[in-house]
């Protein structure tokens, strides 16, 4: 839209009045058919089921929801391509349409004329996406040429397909689903020949064996073997030319891709035809669709088995985006849950509280993987829904090993998650009381100043927090989390040293923080306090903040700076940066 340089824009089909939108009749009818479509092919399934998820994802194209770690698994066995419609499925619609009208003895000619409405209608039905479209106009000027007794080209059908695109708009040509998919199709065309040199041994015949004295065994391994080198060489020349692409767009590589597609390549074909088949059989019968879906369910499953089978294999799968430079991530969420990441470059990293269940999956996990950063151990400040980050969910996104809780015994359902299920997915427990200080990457500590009473079980969890304090390059930042006057008392009349540079600090529900006998005892140049509109009790008190300011300290309100970045730069100095306003503090020894 910006490129074309409109802020917005009137569609056609879609008419307003008053305050209700109403669709066109051709527009409300195509919807309609596509809901058709979409209910057909997982009838007799749960909706929110995985093999729901799966089948719509292949079949439709739909984006499955909540279900990060599913998809993690085919990003990283580099068959992500099959959880959009793209040029693989509409080749696969036009080769099941074909291998039916082969039975059926129909021409090529005039099979060419079949296929081709069909994989238009399926591009259609399944949301037009540019690369499908791209497929379909590829095949068409390509199944054409048999029609006019031409020879069919792949590279022309491309060139023209590619032309027109580009005249019709030209901004497509900046989205990255269609340069992975002109330049998958260009490196096939180009490289396929060379590429299938590689493997050109599996297609020789026996040297001294006459063809007449070949048995038929021996013929199907001989056809066999070298459709597989054939499709070696296809999988060679596209994985050669994507992974330059996926480098640049999302700093992933996937060796295992080579072979990743040519597992997937059966029970994904057999799921589209089985689908396509149900959505055929659906208005006539809608029983034996949901019976066909059912089964087509246990091929989603295979699916997703050899997905992770593919992405667990070592060396499978790896970024090039890891950033090299350590620093502490302090995220800005709502509702007073809280999450933090402290990355050691190419050193690890270490999660501290991982946020609600929800702004973990949305918002945490895919930063941190987009950023290429993979923590490998779970610290906990206190047992409540907010920082537990849906426990699950976090071993699943991440190879989690150890996990430090704050306490033995809680109410959240969560947190015993944590405790019973967590060792059985190889997560090592770390309780408070065993440990003291924990090593992290680059060199840093983190240090416990503060448990909570083990005995306190039915205590609010906002008064069971624990605060640690971290020691990294010389510098020490207090993580005092959602602790109230009580920790804080606590660790006042404990006598010990609690000096830092930086404190970084939650809210409390109801009791007032970091107070001036509290603040003595610290002595920070900064503080970085978290902001939320609702609850009221996660608002940051701007009276507070004066107070703060007053004793000549740099407040850092995440209302205001949005999440917070903490690097160390060459001449010692710690930055503290926030991401929406921009802002840098900047502290000298």
């Amino acid at each position: 839209m910006r490129r074309n340089g409109c802020a917005e824009r009137e569609w056609p089909g879609f008419s307003a009045r008053g305050n209700s939108v109403r669709t066109g009749w051709l527009a409300a009818s195509g919807a309609a058919v596509r809901t058709g479509f979409r209910t057909a092919v997982t009838e007799g399934l749960e909706e929110d089921s995985r093999q729901a998820k799966v089948i719509r994802a292949i079949v439709i194209g739909e984006s499955p929801a909540d279900a990060d770690e599913l998809v993690a698994a085919f990003r990283n066995s580099g068959t992500l391509h099959i959880f959009s419609v793209s040029g693989m499925h509409v080749a696969m619609v036009g080769g099941i349409a074909w291998f039916v009208l082969r039975q059926l003895r129909v021409s090529r000619r005039r099979a060419v004329l079949l296929i081709l409405p069909l994989v238009f209608a399926y591009s259609w039905i399944t949301g037009n996406s540019p690369p499908a479209v791209r497929s379909a106009w590829m095949m068409a000027v390509f199944l054409l040429a048999f029609s006019f007794r031409r020879q069919p080209d792949l590279l022309n059908a491309l060139g023209a397909v590619l032309l027109a695109a580009m005249l019709w708009d030209g901004n497509l040509l900046f989205q990255p689903g269609v340069q992975m998919s002109y330049g998958v199709v260009a490196a096939i065309a180009v490289g396929t020949a060379w590429a299938s040199r590689w493997f050109a041994w599996m297609a020789e015949k026996e040297e001294y064996l006459p063809d007449s004295l070949i048995t038929g065994w021996q013929a199907r391994w001989l056809l066999w073997r070298k459709r597989l080198a054939t499709s070696l060489g296809v999988s060679t020349a596209a994985w050669i030319g994507s992974t330059p692409l996926t480098i640049w767009h999302f700093g992933l590589v996937t060796p295992v891709a080579l072979v990743g597609t040519l597992v997937l390549g059966l029970p994904v074909t057999l799921m589209l035809a089985a689908a396509l088949f149900s959505a055929v059989l659906h208005p006539l019968t809608p029983r034996a669709a949901g019976w066909l879906n059912v089964a087509n369910g246990k091929v989603a499953d295979v699916c997703v088995v050899l997905a992770q089978g593919l992405s667990a294999i070592p060396g499978s799968h790896f970024t090039t985006k890891r950033s090299g430079e350590p620093m502490l991530m302090i995220y800005d969420l709502e509702y007073g849950s809280a999450a933090a990441c402290f990355s050691g470059g190419r050193e690890g990293a270490v999660l501290v509280d991982c946020g609600d269940p929800r702004a973990f999956r949305f918002r945490v996990a895919r930063s941190l993987r987009g950023m290429g950063i993979e923590p490998d151990s779970v610290v906990i400040s206190q047992p409540d829904g907010g920082h537990l980050g849906g426990a699950s969910d976090v071993w699943e996104a991440f190879p989690i090993r150890q996990a430090w809780l704050p306490v033995e015994k809680a109410r959240s359902p969560v947190f015993r998650e944590w405790l019973r299920d967590g060792p059985a997915a190889g997560v090592k427990i770390l309780r408070a009381g065993e440990v003291d200080g924990l090593p992290f990457p680059d060199g840093a500590r983190l240090e416990v100043l503060h448990v909570p009473d083990p005995a306190a079980q039915n205590a609010r969890a906002s008064n069971r927090v624990a605060v640690f304090r971290l020691h990294w390059r010389g510098w020490r930042l207090l993580l005092t989390g959602d602790a109230g006057m009580m920790a804080e008392s606590r660790m006042l009349e404990s006598g010990g040293d609690l000096s830092a540079d930086v404190i970084i600090t939650g809210r409390h529900p109801s009791d007032p923080t970091l107070g001036a006998a509290f603040l003595d005892a610290v002595r920070p140049q900064a503080i970085i306090a978290s902001h939320s509109d609702f609850p009221g009790t996660e608002r940051l008190d701007p009276r507070q903040v004066a107070f703060w300011e007053s004793r000549g300290i740099a407040v850092v309100n995440q209302g205001k700076a949005g999440g917070v970045t903490i690097r160390i730069d060459g001449n010692g100095d710690l930055l503290i940066a926030g991401y929406v306003d921009g802002s840098v503090v900047r502290l000298r020894r």
